[in-house]
């Protein structure tokens, strides 16, 4: 058995990356027993738990003050071997342990600190790490042990197992924090057109014995929505039609204009072959006679390389197959396109969060994304600079941010893509994004023009181009709903 002390200190040997290095390794089992499990740390273990086949054990404390109603189920998608104990009362489940167990040996680390962002990253902390050699029949006997001996603490008082049900009992008792506690009683669009939703009206029953209803009596006129279409019209004459014996689809390609003074912004998808059809390619040398001014808001129908619906992953090609008329509608309201090359990938368009008023100044996206598009972003050589005591990853860029709803054109020369080590999201922080207003769904296209030249375009749901702009965004984010799509 080796036993070592280990100090924490300005994001060097953090026990995020001790974690995160032992998950990676596909340990058979791994063991948690954290008293104060914040989600601010959980967001940042969860990265490693996807996709990996380590049997996981957690037994953690929840508080009405730190625990969510989303950390509690996230952890119930990668193992129903959950435990809780209700840290409101007078006495706490007080632990920090993380034991890792390998066909060969077990890692166990031993902590004061709390599971959180700050916890587990860039604070002054001490922590011990031991090492049992489990091909050591002493040490492995010991380790036996110790294990047996901390799994008997589930049979103190208070602890019991997770499931959904428990979870729901858990936000009625107001025993931890859920945001979906409290529901406005707005009407819907439905109702104003007098019809009613059977599942709203179920809903509000039940709401009905809740002391956590906001109820809303303010009159909502009634509008008149007979002169308002959302119908976006393809032209038919990108459909060429076949006689009914042999049905195809195909779609010509449509043209782009670019102006001159973004000529960096010109990406060409990859061929599968050597030679480039010319009747494929995506603009010709007329086009650079077109008059077309950075200054004007980007128009969508210039911006779209093709009518499609961006797929990462392209399989072969099958044989074709008659198909039905319900077939043929489907595929005309999806659009296709080439197979993209993630190392060119110059548009992410994405499904954004409603503005967070604390950090109305930024636009968060997943960290999965960079890796996977690592040169959009460019962090990899970005220079390591300290904003409030805390290290991060910064590139200084030049922003353009269009809302779409308005039209009013924002430019900010002192704009940063920053990112913290460790950290599960990286932001793109600029002063003008606080003067734009945007909801819950609205859709975030940002362009890279050059290394440090990026556009922004905010896309409200009550546009009528959001529904061209939602067709793309075809990939679901891997820790929410929301979806994106690249370019």
């Amino acid at each position: 058995m080796q036993v070592n002390i280990i100090m924490q200190k300005e994001n060097e040997n953090t026990l995020a990356s001790a974690i995160s290095t032992c998950l990676s390794k596909n340990a058979k089992k791994a063991y948690f027993f954290v008293g104060n499990f914040k989600e601010s740390g959980y967001k940042i273990i969860e990265e490693d738990l996807i996709d990996i086949k380590t049997k996981l054990f957690f037994v953690i404390g929840i508080d009405k003050k730190t625990t969510t109603r989303g950390m509690l189920e996230g952890l119930l998608n990668y193992t129903s071997d959950v435990y809780f104990y209700s840290n409101n009362n007078l006495n706490e489940f007080v632990s920090n342990i993380c034991v890792f167990e390998y066909s060969d040996r077990a890692e166990v680390f031993v902590s004061g600190s709390n599971i959180s962002e700050s916890g587990i990253q860039s604070d002054l902390s001490l922590y011990t790490k031991i090492v049992y050699d489990l091909k050591d029949s002493n040490d492995k006997k010991e380790y036996k042990a110790q294990i047996k001996e901390l799994q008997k603490i589930l049979d103190e008082d208070g602890f019991n197992k997770l499931d959904i049900e428990t979870i729901e009992k858990l936000v009625q008792d107001k025993e931890i924090f859920s945001t979906r506690q409290y529901n406005h009683s707005v009407m819907s669009i439905s109702e104003l057109l007098g019809k009613k939703d059977k599942k709203e009206e179920v809903e509000k029953e039940d709401n009905s014995n809740s002391e956590d209803v906001y109820k809303n009596d303010v009159e909502i006129p009634k509008i008149d929505l007979s002169d308002i279409s959302i119908d976006i019209d393809i032209p038919e004459e990108t459909v060429e039609r076949k006689p009914k014996e042999d049905i195809d689809i195909d779609y010509e390609e449509e043209e782009i204009t670019l102006p001159k003074d973004i000529e960096s912004y010109e990406e060409e998808l990859p061929q599968d072959t050597d030679e480039i059809d010319k009747n494929n390619e995506l603009y010709d040398e007329s086009m650079k006679d077109d008059n077309i001014k950075l200054d004007e808001t980007l128009d969508i129908n210039d911006m779209l390389f093709s009518k499609a619906d961006v797929k990462l992953n392209v399989e072969p090609e099958k044989p074709k197959k008659k198909k039905t008329k319900k077939t043929i509608d489907d595929e005309e309201n999806i659009v296709k396109v080439k197979k993209v090359n993630l190392n060119n990938i110059s548009n992410l368009i994405f499904e954004v969060s409603s503005k967070n008023a604390k950090e109305d100044d930024a636009v968060k996206i997943p960290n999965h994304i960079r890796t996977m598009i690592p040169e959009f972003f460019g962090l990899d050589d970005a220079q390591t600079e300290e904003i409030n005591g805390t290290a991060y990853k910064v590139k200084h860029i030049n922003l353009e941010v269009v809302d779409a709803k308005t039209n009013e054109k924002y430019n900010d020369n002192e704009a940063m893509i920053t990112y913290k080590p460790r950290q599960s999201y990286l932001t793109f922080v600029s002063s003008v994004l606080s003067n734009i207003m945007y909801d819950e769904d609205d859709i975030v296209r940002i362009i890279k023009l050059s290394e440090t030249e990026y556009h922004m375009e905010i896309i409200s749901k009550k546009l009528k181009e959001y529904k061209v702009w939602s067709k793309l965004c075809n990939q679901t984010f891997r820790t929410s709903t929301k979806k994106y799509g690249v370019m």
